[in-house]
């Protein structure tokens, strides 16, 4: 009896094992850069195509010509540098989309008939196409925004959770990475292979404010009462945090503080704060989770803990310290804001199709994660106005769009050096879409993240 039990339980685990392993895991290994055995297909299968939101060519094959010999062909990118990172390229290990969709596009997904047909006349087959969520012109405008600058903007459609954009700079020709290689990977110094969007590892700054009020609301029911008087400076035990250029905002409610973006009151509210509350309520906002993406990506860090000192705290409440975070992070959390709190899963690919235009995949958008509720949206919202209307985002004020965001300034060094930052969103009409930017290295101050979001925006809305 004993050994019947223990067999049909070691039966029904394998039975779930290769259940999961065929729902979630089997296409990593299908799309491992590494599968030999894919990429072998590569031979007999001309690589299909990867499309736009539009239909425009991202990447495509070249086959010069011929039907039979693929040894020539050649793998462009009409839009070079721009979509780099996203598109990706299909040499030294694969990355982006040519990497998550590395199965789709050698497999030609016909039926067994037309494989024997095609065989005996020894007619090459040709991969599926991948269709993609992206828009050409986002992409250029935020990729065009970043000129000059080392930095990075991922944009996505907060009610379907499509992602529109993410550009990165400095970034890479793939038409010419095979001769250039050794001198990039042997160069550390700009680290151009890296998307930024989503494997960026940024001290946030004064974005993280959003968290710090989020929490802050969660733990004191009274929130709308706050009150403060800013003098330039908040002083605790053994040590001062200034406002920027030491401003003194003077008498201030929660609205106008986080318009502003007061490191006095911010970090007199962290002070205040229950760690063990504030790390829930970052990671309820997927701090130290897995992040929805099929692309690659680092997780965000929030590091306070029960041993974390009174000055960790009030770094980590206006955004320094050890919290790290990534650009599409962010852009995640505003267009849960925008979204009445909950997160769309966010989704690069719209359908695949094989050489027959017959769709064999296609998402549908779907619910992610609630990170918080409509109230906490709704009143977020609130203060994310107040910077673009007369806070530290009002270039945006007569835009012909309804802007929402929050600024920041990290310090990344002794020499008034900073990352510059805007997260948030805007609408108009029925169009909506949140963004996060982070320009690397300005000099202190964060107008340059605004006036790259705010020409996305423009862009976008024109």
């Amino acid at each position: 009896m004993v050994t019947t039990i223990v067999f049909s339980i070691i039966f029904v685990f394998m039975i779930c094992y290769y259940a999961h392993f065929v729902v979630v895991d089997s296409r990593k290994v299908l799309n491992n850069p590494y599968n030999k055995r894919i990429d072998s297909n590569s031979s007999k299968v001309v690589r299909g195509t990867i499309y736009s939101k539009s239909g425009k060519k991202l990447a495509y094959t070249d086959t010069k010509g011929t039907d039979e010999d693929l040894s020539d062909d050649t793998r462009e990118y009409p839009y070079g540098k721009t979509f780099a990172h996203a598109i990706g390229i299909t040499t030294h290990g694969k990355y982006g989309l040519e990497k998550i969709c590395n199965y789709d596009l050698l497999s030609s997904q016909t039926s067994a008939f037309q494989k024997i047909v095609d065989d005996f006349s020894h007619t090459t087959e040709k991969g599926c196409d991948v269709y993609t969520t992206f828009s050409v012109s986002t992409q250029k405008a935020a990729y065009e925004s970043l000129e000059g600058y080392d930095g990075a903007a991922f944009i996505m459609n907060p009610d379907t959770g499509a992602i529109l954009a993410m550009a990165s700079r400095p970034s890479y020709d793939p038409l010419t990475i095979d001769t250039k290689w050794d001198d990039i990977i042997n160069d550390s110094s700009d680290s151009r292979l890296v998307n930024r969007a989503t494997q960026g590892k940024y001290i946030p700054g004064s974005i993280f404010k959003i968290i710090t009020t989020l929490d802050y609301m969660r733990e004191n029911k009274n929130y709308n009462k706050f009150n403060y008087y800013c003098d330039g400076k908040a002083r605790f035990k053994g040590f001062s945090i200034k406002c920027f250029d030491g401003t003194a905002h003077g008498s201030e409610d929660l609205t106008d503080a986080f318009a502003h973006s007061c490191n006095s009151a911010f970090s007199t509210i962290g002070d205040k704060l229950n760690v063990t509350k504030y790390r829930k309520t970052a990671e309820d906002l997927l701090f130290n989770k897995d992040l929805p993406l099929d692309i690659d990506y680092n997780q965000s860090v929030f590091a306070l803990d029960s041993t974390s000192t009174q000055f960790d705290i009030t770094q980590t409440s206006i955004g320094q310290g050890k919290t790290t975070v990534s650009p599409a992070h962010m852009a995640m959390i505003a267009s849960a804001i925008a979204n009445d709190g909950v997160l769309m899963k966010p989704y690069i690919i719209d359908r695949v199709e094989n050489s027959s235009s017959n769709i064999v995949k296609q998402t549908k958008e779907q619910k992610y994660k609630t990170l918080m509720t409509s109230d906490e949206a709704k009143q977020l919202r609130k203060y994310m106005s107040a910077v673009c209307t007369y806070g530290t985002g009002k270039i945006m004020a007569n835009a012909n769009y309804k802007a929402y965001g929050k600024t920041g300034t990290a310090e990344i060094d002794k020499k008034d050096n900073v990352n510059s930052w805007f997260v948030g969103f805007a609408k108009k009409g029925k169009k909506k879409i949140a963004i996060a930017v982070v320009i690397e290295k300005m000099p202190e101050g964060s107008n340059s993240a605004v006036n790259c979001a705010k020409e996305i925006f423009d862009n976008y809305f024109d």
